[in-house]
C-alpha cells in the first residue's frame, strides 16, 4: 500500500459508498466526489478487495469499529457493517 501518512482519509461513510457503488464509479470519479486523492482511493479501493463475505449469520465484534485514523481500520470498521471482514 502507497504511503499514506498526511494525506486526507475517507470516512466511514464515504467507504461505505465505495462499496455500494464499486465498479460502477472509477477511480477518479471517487477522488473528485470526496476531494480525496487519487492515490488515496486506489488504496481504499485495493485494501476493499483483501476484504472476505461474513458468512451465515455470525455477529460483527464490536472491535471492528474501533478506529485509529488509519485507512486499514476505516475500511474494517466500514466492511463490517456491510456484511465483510
Amino acid at each position: 500500500m502507497s504511503n499514506l501518512e498526511g494525506k486526507k482519509l475517507p470516512t466511514v461513510a464515504q467507504v461505505e459508498t465505495i462499496i455500494a457503488e464499486y465498479g460502477s464509479r472509477s477511480v477518479e470519479e471517487f477522488a473528485d466526489r470526496f476531494e480525496l486523492e487519487k492515490v488515496v482511493v486506489e488504496a481504499t479501493m485495493e485494501s476493499l478487495k483483501r476484504l472476505r463475505r461474513i458468512s451465515g449469520e455470525e455477529p460483527v465484534p464490536a472491535i471492528a469499529c474501533y478506529r485509529d485514523d488509519k485507512l486499514d481500520s476505516i475500511i474494517r470498521c466500514a466492511g463490517s457493517k456491510h456484511g465483510y471482514v
